[in-house]
């Protein structure tokens, strides 16, 4: 991928519409100059997405989610700064020259090469499925399925032959050498002679949310016992190349991502999603062959506001869906069970209750405590006094993984009410649990959740740089009032220094501030906010500065007292945690020159 510079970056967004974009993803509504939108990273029913059309920049007043056109994309899609960028670019028809490049060239062209020997051979195994003779035991298959032809075409779905290099004798005839092909995981070697990897599978090709053809996914059709009594494997997957990674990737994203529910459905299996699909529902994913992984929660939770986690509800599916709501959870999602009893699988259960019904289990999909605790439930007999006590217990103790404080007393109601035992008796046990586990009792507001967040921030840096949130939201005011009005960026150049700043995403954005200001020049948003992507955090602080929607009578006043706020919290930490003396003298000297400097600020 080529270094992109500030003028070509300006161009490929100008070419493309931020609003034409974001529509695919949420519903806007024009707000003034703004566009306004729930927004898509966290759930909310009150709209407080905004994007700036004119400066193609976004934030979110409620998440925190800030930034500009590339990490928009980034983020809705799952892409890095160069796959954002060149997708940008291809929507609007720019090329990008392939001079600078950020990665190797070696690396680049070799990831080229896969995703090419990755198409050819999708479109071979298509064909292989619609051949008359060779395909007609895939075909078979897919129609015991009840798959249509426009299924098909739209998950790609094949056929592999059962013959031992028919695949790799066409990516030859193609020019692809051997060692190729292997790379790509589409060929083994045994005894130094290559041949195919799958043979006598449907093949379903595994797309990453750019549309590239990463992998493959192969069900065996035929015998799967070998001569020597060996069984082979009912499902096999691409090995890892260098553009798959099965535990950073999900099959069907491609499509799921375009749907516009608000959450994700994650299925075991790629037949599951297809059928899904297939009856009209797409906002519908798979793991690869693997148990989830943290990287494939968060690329879901890029997505939708919850993962709606729907396997099979026999013993190893119900503990597969246990891990899969820690990992979750850990992740910052929170997840649902849809519990489709009465069938094996959800093509089972949509060919006995329809489409209607599963979009029943989807309405009634049961939130992760409660599937927690109708678990526990099963277990013991809570008319048995023993029983009772073993079942609060158990409930006691899943409360202690949740960190919502309502949630945990929504729960303790309930079970008081089910066993006859009071929620103060419960809540006693709760909290018993909670201590030896050492996990501090929840927050009870959400004021008390945002201290502790920003005690949590703040508890590794030495005192003097330690911040309120009041001084923080100073600074992000003094830096939207700099950037928008030159001559308030060289004023407040001669009063505050960037490294004055408690963060150094603010110390670098007062540093460009200042020197456009002495160049003339207005700071671009959209430029600047480059110097942050791939760390959302940054992403968020920084974009946050473009969107004060404050206003203020007198704004060189109002710089000049922010300014002030900042620079007094700064003395008063120091003086709070200095032992010497005679350095709090100076400190409190300095203090009181500062009142003075106050008073003459705007007078000269």
């Amino acid at each position: 991928m080529a270094y992109i510079s500030d003028e070509l970056f300006n161009e490929i967004c100008s070419a493309n519409n931020i609003i034409d974009y974001a529509s695919s993803f949420m519903t806007l509504k024009k707000s003034g100059r703004n566009y306004m939108a729930c927004c898509p990273f966290h759930n909310e029913k009150t709209p407080s997405f905004h994007i700036d059309s004119d400066k193609q920049l976004f934030h979110c007043f409620g998440c925190g989610a800030s930034g500009n056109f590339v990490q928009l994309v980034m983020r809705l899609e799952g892409l890095d700064f160069q796959d954002a960028i060149k997708q940008l670019a291809d929507r609007a028809g720019i090329v990008i020259p392939e001079n600078g490049a950020r990665q190797s060239d070696a690396l680049t062209e070799k990831k080229n090469r896969i995703y090419e020997m990755n198409k050819a051979a999708a479109r071979f195994f298509y064909d292989m499925l619609t051949d008359p003779e060779r395909g007609r035991t895939g075909r078979e298959y897919f129609a015991r399925r009840r798959l249509t032809k426009k299924t098909i075409i739209r998950f790609g779905l094949g056929y592999s032959p059962d013959e031992f290099d028919i695949l790799l004798r066409h990516l030859r005839s193609r020019g692809y050498k051997d060692d190729d092909i292997v790379e790509a995981g589409l060929a083994v070697t045994r005894n130094g002679k290559a041949y195919d990897k799958f043979r006598g599978r449907v093949m379903f090709p595994i797309i990453n949310a750019r549309g590239k053809i990463i992998g493959f996914g192969g069900r065996i059709l035929g015998e799967d016992k070998l001569p020597n009594g060996a069984r082979l494997a009912k499902y096999l997957n691409s090995p890892e190349t260098p553009v798959f990674d099965k535990g950073s990737n999900l099959f069907a994203l491609n499509l799921a991502k375009n749907s516009n529910e608000r959450d994700i459905i994650l299925c075991e299996g790629y037949m599951d999603v297809i059928t899904v699909h297939q009856a009209g529902i797409t906002n519908c994913v798979a793991t690869l062959g693997t148990a989830i992984t943290d990287r494939q929660a968060k690329l879901m939770l890029r997505y939708g506001n919850e993962i709606l986690i729907c396997y099979d509800m026999d013993e190893a599916g119900t503990k597969a869906a246990l891990r899969a709501i820690d990992i979750i959870t850990a992740a910052g999602g929170k997840a649902r069970v849809i519990r489709i009893t009465g069938a094996k699988d959800p093509d089972e259960y949509i060919t006995k209750y329809g489409i209607a019904g599963f979009k029943k289990a989807i309405e009634k999909a049961m939130p992760s405590t409660e599937f927690r605790i109708s678990l526990i439930k099963r277990e013991y007999d809570i008319n048995d006094t023993d029983g009772k006590i073993r079942f609060v217990e158990e409930v006691a103790r899943v409360l202690t993984s949740v960190d919502d404080p309502v949630e945990v007393e929504a729960y303790i109601q309930k079970t008081a009410k089910d066993t006859g035992i009071s929620d103060k008796s419960i809540y006693g046990k709760y909290m018993e649990i909670r201590g030896k586990t050492r996990r501090p009792a929840p927050a009870r507001t959400r004021e008390e959740y945002q201290r502790r967040e920003l005690r949590r921030v703040n508890s590794d840096k030495p005192p003097e740089e330690k911040i309120t949130s009041a001084v923080r939201e100073a600074e992000k005011r003094a830096l939207s009032l700099i950037c928008r009005s030159r001559s308030l960026a060289l004023k407040a150049s001669r009063l505050i220094e960037p490294e004055e700043f408690s963060d150094k995403v603010y110390q670098d954005m007062a540093r460009r501030f200042y020197e456009a200001a002495r160049a003339g020049e207005d700071p671009d948003p959209a430029i600047l906010l480059n110097e942050f992507s791939g760390e959302q955090d940054s992403e968020n602080l920084a974009g946050a500065v473009f969107f004060n929607p404050e206003t203020y009578g007198d704004e060189e006043k109002t710089l000049y007292d922010l300014i002030y706020t900042i620079k007094l919290n700064r003395l008063e930490a120091r003086i709070k945690t200095e032992q010497d003396p005679q350095a709090i003298g100076r400190l409190l000297k300095e203090r009181l020159q500062l009142d003075r400097d106050r008073a003459a600020w705007g007078t000269k």
